[in-house]
Formats: C-alpha cells, structure tokens, sequence
C-alpha cells in the first residue's frame, strides 16, 4: 500500500521538476524587449539569486545597436462569424441576403472593423457591393479617405465601377473640385468612370461649363470620353447644336455614337431637318441606321414625300432598305396600297431585295401573297417573294407550305422554298420536320439540299 502511495508522489514531483524546466528554457529564449533589454536584465544586478547566477541554462542575448528589435504586427482583427456564416451559404441570392444586412450593420457600427473584415474578404461576387459600401461610408467623413481606399481596393474591372459612383458625388457638390481630383486617378477603367461622371453630373447643372471644361482637356482620350458623355446629353436637349459640336470636336467611331442619339432625337422632332443634316454623318452603318429611322419618321408624316426623299440619297443600297422601311409604315396602313406600289416597281435588285422584304407582311394570307409575288415584274422577285412566303407561312401550317412548295416548278426555286420552310418546321417541331422529310419523294440529293444551312 505505501508503495503504491508512494509512485504517484513519484510522479507528482517528476511532472513538477519537468513543469519548471520548461518555465526555465521559456525564460531564457524569451526575446529581447522592443527597449533592447531582457526581462532579467531590467532588474539590478544585485536583485539576482545566486541561484541564477550559477545556472547552467544560458543567458538570454543582450541586443545591440547592430540587432534591431522585433517588429511588433497590428493586432489581428476580431472574428465575425456571423459574417463568414454568411458569406458560406451556397445559394447566391440567399448569400446576398443573409450577409450585406450584417455587413452593413458592423458598418454603422464600426467602421474600422468593418474596413479589416473587407480586407480579408475573399474577392467574390459579394466583394465588389462591400467594398461600394464601405467607400461610400468613407466618402462621407473625406473625400481624401475614400480615394485612399479607392485606390488599395478598387483594382479590377469589377470594381473599377466605385469611381463612377464616387465622383458622382463629388461632381455634384463641387463639379470644379470634383474636376481637380481626377489629377490623383491612373489611367486606366476607374479613370474612365471618373471623367464620364464628372461630365453628366456637371452637364446637368451647367452644360456650358460642363463643355468648355471638357474642350480643353489636355488629354486626348480624356478629352474624348468627356466630350461624348456632354454631347449626347446635349443631343437629348438640343439634337442640332450637338451635330454642329459633335462634326467639329469628335472623330469616329465616337463621332458616329453621338450622332446617331443626336438624329434619332432630331428625327422624332423634326424630320425634314433631320434629312438635310445627314450629310454631317460620315459613311458607315451609323449613316445607314440613321437614315432608316430618318426614313421612318418620314413616311409616319408624309409617306409619298418620304419615298421622293429616299430617290435623293447617293447610294444605291440605302435606297432600297430605306424604301423598305417606309413601305412598311405605309403597309401597316394600308396593305393593298403598298403592295400595288411594289408590283409597279421596275425589275432589277430594288425590287428583288424590296419584294423579299415586304413579303414578310403578305405571307399573312398566304395565298393572297403568292397571287401578289406572281404579278411581280420579275421572276427573280417572285422567287425572293416565295421563299419569304414559305418560311413565314410554316410558322403556322408547316405541312401546308411544304406541299405547297413541292409543287413549284424549276429550281432553284423549288429546292429554295422547301429549305426556307423546313428550317422553320424544324425550329418549332424538328421531330415532324425530320419525319416528313423521310417520307418525302426526293432524291437524297434533294434531301441534303433542304437540310443545308440557310
């Protein structure tokens, strides 16, 4: 019994003895305080146990000039584990929902901790919104602040947006202040952003200033996204002046962008001022767009004054889709007047391109429009005519506008007919598409043509 009393004492003071020595190398690899002294050195001399003086562990190292001291890390900030609870639900929209409420919470609260917890933040899609969120609370205590921020955190393209926003603000509460700061932002997306909303905030309250500040940009690049953010806003105001501005200050293809809002505005307004001015758009497909809305507006006031007007215009083509355009408005008017317009049309490409356009609205009553594309001046417009009628006509009885253009006579014609209505059958029902074209009593010559890419 005493022996069995005695090993646990045993034990007891083996542990003690060990506990101390780890005490004891603690205390001697204990680093040099940031005053370059040690613990045992900040006491005097004398205050030293002879114990200590005689112990074989070895003495802490003294610091020198030539040792610098430690740097000491800022303090790791606290855990939010609702935040990260919030941030690992999997589902995207109940993601958003459960974490910016708490963010924005811990934002009001503290901003700072806020601030350390979006800077631990993985860079997900919740990222971009936080760091909005937290740079917008910044902006409201400096502008210096929230730049700062900016700048660290806002370096992708998803981010490159807060200087949108940011400037924004400040544009509309100094647009000469706001002006001045772009000096501090990089070339680069978020300098873009900046300038376009330094140049609409500033439009609105002054578009003169607003103007001459932008014309005298020295940058050209700068120059030019400022000038178009001002002009098409001036285009909504006042669509002429923005043409005359616009022609003399921007090149294309940004030239071509601001005329093209400037005339679609003019075209609603004032149509007939809208045609002379075209000669400002420079060729191109913003001149051909241009003109089919000039065109339109046209034919909605004055539709044999529009179609007088498109016989003035220099290129061929343009002529033809504007015709279409007009003819269209005059169609939805009155069908029978338009469709005799376009039977008394001379044959050539016009009126190909012309009757395969406006057949789309004879394909209504399907055999009314191929009694009209038969009286076409033309064999080659009624084939354009046809194959409209057959595509437009199997939307609605697929079987009967195949069978119909089975029964065509000639090819092309017949094979291009079939194809155009096939491919729409096959789009709505690719299986009794496929089934009837198994059945069909064609070559497979014949077969692979109506299968081939339209």
């Amino acid at each position: 019994m005493d022996r069995q009393i005695q090993e646990p004492q045993r034990l007891v003071t083996l542990s003690s003895a060990l506990v101390a020595g780890v005490l004891l190398l603690a205390a001697c690899d204990r680093p040099a305080s940031r005053t370059g002294k040690s613990a045992d050195k900040q006491r005097a001399p004398d205050a030293i146990a002879p114990s200590e003086k005689t112990s074989a562990a070895p003495e802490p190292a003294k610091a020198t000039a030539s040792m610098p001291a430690p740097a000491t890390l800022p303090p790791a900030p606290p855990p939010h584990p609702e935040l990260d609870a919030a941030l690992a639900v999997a589902d995207p929209g109940r993601r958003s929902q459960e974490f910016f409420p708490k963010f924005a919470a811990l934002l009001n609260r503290d901003f700072a901790a806020a601030l350390a917890y979006l800077r631990g933040m993985k860079r997900g899609q919740e990222f971009p919104q936080a760091l909005m969120m937290v740079v917008d609370a910044a902006a409201r205590r400096s502008a210096d602040e929230a730049l700062v921020l900016a700048a660290e955190l806002a370096t992708t393209r998803d981010t490159a947006h807060i200087y949108s926003a940011l400037f924004d603000r400040f544009a509309r509460e100094n647009p000469v202040i706001a002006a001045g700061r772009l000096d501090s932002i990089p070339a680069g997306e978020g300098r873009d952003h900046a300038l376009r909303a330094v140049a609409d905030a500033w439009n609105r309250t002054d578009p003169a200033a607003a103007l001459a500040w932008a014309r005298a940009l020295p940058g050209e690049a700068d120059r030019t996204i400022a000038l178009e953010s001002i002009l098409r806003g001036l285009a909504l105001r006042d669509p002429s002046r923005a043409i005359e501005e616009a022609s003399k200050l921007l090149k294309a293809p940004v030239l071509e962008r601001v005329l093209q809002t400037a005339f679609q505005q003019l075209a609603s307004a004032d149509p007939e001022r809208a045609a002379r001015l075209l000669e400002n758009l420079p060729p191109g497909d913003a001149q051909t767009l241009v003109t089919m809305d000039v065109a339109r507006a046209l034919a909605m006031r004055d539709v044999p004054a529009a179609l007088a007007w498109v016989k003035t215009l220099p290129i061929e083509f343009t002529q033809w889709l504007a015709t279409t355009n007009i003819l269209f408005i005059w169609g939805s008017r009155d069908l029978p007047a338009a469709a005799r317009y376009v039977t008394e049309l001379p044959p050539g490409g016009g009126l190909d391109y012309i009757a395969g356009q406006f057949a789309n609205l004879m394909a209504r009553q399907p055999k009314e429009g191929i009694a009209w594309a038969e009286a076409l001046a033309g064999e080659s417009a009624r084939d354009a005519a046809f194959v409209t009628i057959a595509s437009i006509w199997a939307q609605q009885s697929p079987a009967e506008a195949m069978t119909w253009a089975m029964g065509l006579q000639g090819e092309p014609l017949r094979g291009n007919t079939l194809a155009a209505a096939h491919s729409t059958w096959r789009a709505v029902n690719p299986a009794a598409a496929q089934a009837w074209l198994d059945a069909a009593p064609l070559t497979p010559r014949a077969k692979a043509r109506v299968l081939a890419p339209r």
